[in-house]
């Protein structure tokens, strides 16, 4: 294990989640507020799922070929862009282009950022390890929406936009002084969209994970955009009671590094399966309530099964890209087929709203996952079910 680079590439993507979180409370009001309905919202919201379709492999592939840390920097750029836009945007075009550039930037950082941790960790304890590095990643992502609501409702509704790209300059500045010229030249394979799907689809388990990635980030419309709307209109509370919602939605996942070893244990796709069963019960749930303190309790458990399926799918596929030596490729491959399912989910997910409620939404969604699972669960055989010591035995 390379601790040095374990740290770092944890640390970055520590801030960038911090960084990006905190305006997770305010957007879809925000982007509401323009004057749009809930279908004009959920349209708006659609580019960033399907720019990832496209930017992340390639972002991955860039990362193989020229180095982890400058396409991170770069990705830092661009959100920085993205930021700017929030700031100036008083109409949803500007919002459009900053939601673009923010798929780019979370393609470029994120995921890249989750290759270089992976990148230091061996098999025997990859689980465990990347589970400690998901843990430390989300103290950011459960405390900045609660910055977040309580900046916007103290301060001014772009007060955390304004916070999260000063965060990100000064990341970028301490990253560029430590990065040396790069030399090698961009290869053009790089931008192979459909050559990097077709390795991806080709391994077995990965068409498993690709069916989970689309359904699981099916979910993203309503978790993302329609929660925090359904607080603030619906229930008519402030910012800072969405902020705490995803605080509950996220908390679970600091314990992601007892999750991992779960996973080492138990099984890669066993403990994937049964995350995904634990998000899709609490959000089927979720649907049947309307009093605030019991939607803080499910959510609670939801994000549990979401945790889970978080630290054990990336595991798994971690697994699969060190050992064809396509790491950073692999990651976002799979990225660009989840994002598939949170692109055509946006362009549903208004309608529903708009023609039923929010609480058919969650329902809807929670169905969905359990078809998917019952899909995913004929490409994993007893190899990827079982821990790896059991499954040389069987």
């Amino acid at each position: 294990m390379h601790y040095r680079e374990y740290f770092r590439a944890t640390g970055i993507n520590m801030l960038f989640t911090f960084c990006i979180f905190l305006y997770y409370p305010i957007l879809s009001p925000f982007v509401k507020g323009l004057g749009l309905d809930d279908f004009q919202t959920a349209l708006v919201f659609s580019i960033l799922p399907l720019a990832i379709i496209f930017s992340s492999p390639i972002m991955g592939r860039l990362a193989d070929d020229i180095g982890r840390t400058r396409v991170i920097i770069l990705g830092i750029m661009i959100e920085i862009s993205a930021m700017a836009l929030y700031i100036l945007g008083s109409n949803w075009l500007l919002i459009a282009i900053a939601r673009f550039l923010d798929a780019v930037a979370v393609a470029g950082v994120t995921l890249v950022a989750l290759a270089k941790i992976e990148d230091a960790l061996s098999d025997k304890e990859r689980g465990k390890y990347a589970g400690w590095s998901f843990s430390l990643t989300h103290i950011g992502a459960v405390v900045a929406p609660v910055v977040g609501g309580i900046l916007a409702d103290k301060l001014f509704i772009r007060a955390p936009f304004i916070l999260a790209a000063v965060l990100l300059l000064a990341l970028a500045f301490f990253l560029a002084f430590r990065t040396r010229k790069l030399s090698k030249k961009v290869d053009k394979r790089a931008f192979n969209l459909v050559d990097e799907l077709k390795t991806f689809l080709s391994i077995k388990p990965l068409k498993g994970m690709a069916v989970l990635g689309i359904v699981m980030h099916a979910t993203n419309p309503a978790m993302l955009v329609f929660l925090p709307l359904y607080i603030v209109e619906r229930l008519g509370l402030s910012y800072t009671y969405v902020g705490i919602a995803l605080f509950f939605l996220g908390i679970t996942h600091v314990f992601q590094f007892y999750f991992g070893s779960l996973n080492d244990k138990f099984g890669r796709a066993t403990m994937t399966l049964f995350g995904c069963f634990l998000f899709a019960l609490f959000l089927f749930l979720l649907s049947t309530t309307h009093a605030y303190w019991l939607i803080l309790l499910l959510l609670l458990f939801q994000g549990t099964g979401g945790a889970i399926w978080n630290v054990s799918a990336w595991t798994l596929m971690s697994d699969i890209g060190e050992k064809i030596n396509k790491e950073g490729e692999i990651v976002g491959s799979y990225m660009s087929i989840a994002k598939m399912g949170s692109f055509i989910s946006f362009l549903f997910s208004g309608l529903i709203v708009q023609v039923f409620s929010i609480e058919v939404l969650f329902m809807f969604n929670a169905f969905l996952i359990a078809i998917g699972m019952l899909i995913a669960s004929f490409y994993f055989d007893k190899h990827h079910i079982l821990p790896k010591k059991v499954a040389k035995l069987s």
